[in-house]
C-alpha cells in the first residue's frame, strides 16, 4: 500500500505540472505518443490510450507464432510462452537483448568470461539457447554465443520466448529456450519513429598512455549513446520498412574488493628453493583446506563497442492469393577495450581491436490457393565475419556461413485440426583462424530436415499438439525427435503437459579448433582447448507440467521441468606432465537439469501492473572427474517489475521500476595460487588443485520515467544499477552488471 500511495503521490504532481503545460498551449490533441505494436489500425476516435496499450499487453489475447510455427493466441498455446512487447521494451529503457532478457526473465544470467559474453539459462550455456530473427538462426558464435549487438532493439515489435526442447519446428540447438525476435511491419500508411539517448560514460580511462597512437586512444571511453531511426510504409500492395541504428556502449572494469575464500580437498603445495644444482621443488598435500587467495586487482575487462545496424523489407501483395518478400541487413561493430583489446603485442604488433560484419537476406513467396491452405516457400542467408583491425589492415579471423532453403505447409483440415508440414536444407560453413590447418581450410556440415506437426482441438476442453522431425547430417547421420503435449482447460485454468526430444549437433569449432590460452604469470605453463572430430550430437529428453489460472488481468503459473541429457558435450580435462593441460571436447555420460518457475502477472489497480518472475534450478552430473565446468549457475533467481501509467488532461505517463535477485552459489576452479616471497633465496611457492568457493547473492535495480506532452514527441529519464552494486571478489562466476549510469531519452513518432 506504501508503494501504491507513493505512485499516486508522484502522479499527484507531475499532473500538476502536465497542466501548467497544458495551459501553455491548448491546442495540444489528446492522442497518445505510443500507439500499441500490435493493436490494428484504428482511427483517431478509436486510437487506444497509452494506459489501454499496456492492458492489452496484459489480457493475454496476443497471437504468437513460436510455439508451434502456426497462429495461436497466447492463452491457448500448448507451451506457455512468455512475449515481450515493444511496449515494455520502451518503458523499461533497455538498450540491448542482453538488458531486456536480465530485467525480464528469471533464471537468465550473463557472465564475461575469457571469450566475452556467456549467457546461461535455467543452467543452461548459450549452445542450447537458440535465437531467431523473425523465425531465423543467426550465425556466427563463441561458445554458443551469438553477437548480441546484432539484434537491433528499436526494431522490435515484440520477443516471443518458448522453454524447454523445441528441436521438431527448430532444429540443432533448440533443447533448452528459442528467443524468437520478431522485428516491425507497418500497419498504418506511414509509420516514422525516432530516438536518441545519452548515459555518459561508464568510467574514465582516456588518461592511459598510448604514445603515439591517438586514433586509439580517442577510442578507450565510448559514451553510451543509442540513436534509431524507422520508417515503415503501408501503400496499397506494396510495404516497405526501413531501420537504421547506432550504439554506443562504454567498457568498464570491475575489480575485486576482498580476497576469495577457497576450500580444497587437496591443496598440492609446491616450495621451490635454489639448491646446489639449481632450482629444487618439493611437494606436499595438505587435505581439506581452506586458502584465501590475493585480492585481483586487475579485475574482468567488459569491452566497449561501438555498432550500427541497418534492415530493409519489402513485401509485395500479387494478388489475393500470392505474396512476395524480401529482406536484408547490414551489421558492423568495433570492439573496443581499454585493457585488453587494444594491447600492442609483445612482438611488437600494431595495436589493434576486434571488428565484426554480418549480412542476411532473406526472399520468399507465399502462396494461399484457398482459405484453408498456406504454402511458403523462403530461402535464407546470414553471413558473419570477424577480423582483428590495425591500423594497416584486416587480418580476417572467421567468418561464419549459413545457407537455408525451406518449404512449410500448413493446413486447416477440419474446424478442430491443423496440421503443419515442412522440409529445410541447412549448409553450414566456417573458416577460422583456431583451425590448426590453417583460415582457409574451410570446414562444412550439411543437414536435410523433413518435419511434421498436427494440431487438435475438441468441444470439452482438451488439445493436443504432436509432431515429429527427421534429420540427416552428411556426417553424423540420421536422428529422429518427437514432441507431444496436451492441454486441458477447465474454467479459468489451463493445465499442460509437454514431451519433446531435443537436440544438438556439435559445433565446427568443438569438433576442429585448438588454442591455446593465454596465462599470466608463470609462461611455462600451457593449456590448451583442443577439438575433437569423433564426437556423437547430443539429446535430452525434456519433460514439463504447468498449471495456469488466468481471469481478467491476473494471471500465474507454475511449471516444473526436467531435462535429460545423453551425450552431452563437455571439456575433459588430460595434464601429460605438470606444466601442460589439454582441455578437450568430448562427449560425457549423463546430466540432468531440473526446476520450478513461477510467473504472475496482475493489474493490481488502475494503471498500475505487477510482473513477477522466480525460477529454481538443480544440475546434476554424472561425468567423469576429468571434465571441467567454470560458470556454474545460481539455483535460485527472481525478476520484479512494476508499472504506472496514467493519462492526465492531455499527457501521458509512465513510470517503470525493475529489480532482480540472484542468489548465492558455490563454484568450482583450480586456478593456482604463486606466492612469491618478499626476499632472500628462496623461489615461489605454488598452492594448486581443485577447489570450491562462493558467489554472494545480490540485486540490482532499474527505473525509468516517461512524460509525452505532444502525441509524437516522449522524453524519459532513468537509472540503471541505482544502488551501484559491484561484486566483492570478481571473476567468472560473479554477477557482472554495468556501474551505475543515468540515461536521458527522447522519442519522435508520426502515424497516418
Amino acid at each position: 500500500m506504501q508503494t501504491i500511495r507513493t505512485l499516486a503521490a508522484i502522479a499527484a504532481l507531475l499532473c500538476s505540472v502536465a497542466r501548467v503545460a497544458a495551459a501553455t498551449d491548448e491546442k495540444i490533441p489528446a492522442i497518445p505518443a505510443f500507439p500499441a505494436a500490435n493493436i490494428p489500425p484504428a482511427s483517431p476516435e478509436t486510437v487506444p490510450t497509452l494506459r489501454d496499450s499496456i492492458e492489452n499487453i496484459y489480457n493475454f489475447s496476443e497471437v504468437v507464432v513460436t510455439a508451434t510455427r502456426t497462429p495461436l493466441t497466447l492463452k491457448n498455446t500448448p507451451v506457455i510462452t512468455r512475449v515481450i512487447s515493444a511496449r515494455e521494451i520502451e518503458t523499461s529503457g533497455a538498450r540491448s537483448i542482453q538488458e531486456i532478457l536480465s530485467m525480464e526473465l528469471a533464471g537468465v544470467e550473463f557472465h564475461q568470461a575469457g571469450f566475452g559474453t556467456q549467457m546461461l539459462f535455467q543452467g543452461l550455456d548459450a549452445r542450447y539457447i537458440l535465437f531467431l530473427i523473425d523465425g531465423e538462426r543467426m550465425a556466427g558464435e563463441t561458445y554458443g554465443n551469438i553477437d548480441y549487438a546484432r539484434i537491433p532493439v528499436g526494431d522490435i515489435e515484440r520477443i516471443e520466448i518458448v522453454r524447454g526442447a523445441s528441436s521438431v519446428l527448430y532444429g540443432s540447438n533448440a533443447m533448452g529456450m528459442v528467443v524468437n525476435v520478431i522485428t516491425r511491419t507497418p500497419k498504418r500508411p506511414v509509420e516514422i519513429s525516432a530516438s536518441a539517448g545519452y548515459g555518459g560514460f561508464y568510467q574514465k580511462d582516456n588518461n592511459t598512455p598510448l604514445t603515439g597512437i591517438p586514433d586509439y586512444n580517442s577510442k578507450l571511453d565510448v559514451p553510451n549513446i543509442d540513436a534509431n531511426l524507422s520508417v515503415g510504409l503501408a501503400l496499397g500492395k506494396v510495404r516497405s520498412q526501413t531501420y537504421l541504428s547506432y550504439l554506443g556502449v562504454d567498457a568498464f572494469n570491475p575489480v575485486s574488493a576482498e580476497e576469495e575464500e577457497r576450500f580444497y580437498p587437496e591443496l598440492k603445495i609446491t616450495s621451490i628453493t635454489m639448491g646446489p644444482r639449481g632450482p629444487e621443488s618439493k611437494v606436499r598435500y595438505v587435505a581439506d583446506t581452506a586458502l584465501k587467495a590475493p585480492i585481483d586487482t586487475a579485475g574482468l575487462s567488459v569491452g566497449g563497442s561501438r555498432s550500427f545496424n541497418v534492415r530493409q523489407r519489402f513485401d509485395y501483395r500479387v494478388n489475393d492469393k500470392l505474396s512476395l518478400f524480401w529482406s536484408g541487413s547490414y551489421f558492423n561493430r568495433s570492439q573496443y577495450d581499454f585493457a585488453n583489446s587494444i594491447n600492442k603485442g609483445s612482438d611488437g604488433s600494431a595495436w589493434s581491436n576486434e571488428s565484426y560484419n554480418a549480412y542476411s537476406t532473406q526472399a520468399g513467396a507465399e502462396y494461399r490457393p484457398d482459405a484453408r491452405q498456406v504454402w511458403r516457400l523462403t530461402y535464407y542467408g546470414d553471413l558473419y565475419q570477424r577480423n582483428l583491425d590495425t591500423l594497416e589492415l584486416l587480418l580476417p579471423k572467421q567468418r561464419h556461413v549459413y545457407n537455408l532453403p525451406r518449404l512449410l505447409w500448413t493446413m486447416e483440415a477440419g474446424r478442430h485440426n491443423r496440421v503443419i508440414a515442412g522440409a529445410e536444407f541447412l549448409n553450414e560453413a566456417l573458416n577460422f583462424d583456431l583451425n590448426p590447418d590453417g583460415y582457409d581450410d574451410q570446414r562444412r556440415l550439411n543437414t536435410f530436415s523433413a518435419y511434421a506437426q498436427n494440431e487438435l482441438t475438441t468441444n470439452i476442453g482438451l488439445g493436443f499438439v504432436g509432431g515429429v522431425r527427421v534429420d540427416w547430417n552428411d556426417r553424423f547421420g540420421g536422428s529422429v525427435t518427437p514432441k507431444f503435449s496436451v492441454k486441458y482447460v477447465v474454467g479459468d485454468f489451463n493445465f499442460r503437459a509437454n514431451y519433446a526430444r531435443g537436440y544438438r549437433n556439435p559445433s565446427l569449432k568443438e569438433m576442429y579448433m585448438k588454442y591455446r590460452i593465454p596465462m599470466g604469470g608463470m609462461s611455462a605453463n600451457s593449456t590448451w582447448i583442443v577439438g575433437n572430430p569423433d564426437l556423437k550430437p547430443e539429446y535430452n529428453q525434456y519433460v514439463s507440467l504447468s498449471a495456469e489460472y488466468t481471469r481478467g488481468f491476473f494471471n500465474a503459473s507454475a511449471t516444473g521441468y526436467v531435462s535429460y541429457f545423453s551425450d552431452k558435450i563437455d571439456v575433459r580435462r588430460e595434464q601429460p606432465d605438470e606444466y601442460t593441460t589439454y582441455l578437450v571436447y568430448d562427449n560425457i555420460d549423463k546430466s540432468t537439469f531440473s526446476g520450478l518457475e513461477l510467473m504472475l502477472r496482475a493489474r493490481l489497480v488502475k494503471g498500475l501492473f505487477v510482473m513477477g518472475n522466480y525460477n529454481y534450478i538443480h544440475q546434476t552430473e554424472n561425468a567423469p572427474e576429468a571434465s571441467t565446468q567454470y560458470i556454474f549457475v545460481s539455483p535460485h533467481t527472481a525478476a520484479l517489475r512494476l508499472d504506472y501509467m496514467f493519462t492526465c488532461g492531455t499527457t501521458d505517463f509512465a513510470l517503470n521500476l525493475s529489480g532482480r535477485f540472484v542468489g548465492e552459489k558455490t563454484y568450482e576452479d583450480m586456478m593456482t595460487i604463486v606466492e612469491l616471497p618478499a626476499a632472500g633465496p628462496q623461489l615461489p611457492t605454488i598452492y594448486s588443485g581443485n577447489y570450491t568457493a562462493r558467489a554472494d547473492a545480490y540485486t540490482t535495480w532499474g527505473a525509468m520515467a516517461s512524460v509525452a506532452f505532444t502525441p509524437d514527441l516522449t522524453f524519459s529519464v532513468g537509472g540503471e544499477n541505482l544502488f551501484n552494486y559491484v561484486p566483492s571478489v570478481v571473476n567468472f562466476n560473479s554477477g557482472i552488471v554495468p556501474p551505475r549510469n543515468f540515461f536521458v531519452r527522447m522519442s519522435y513518432r508520426f502515424n497516418r
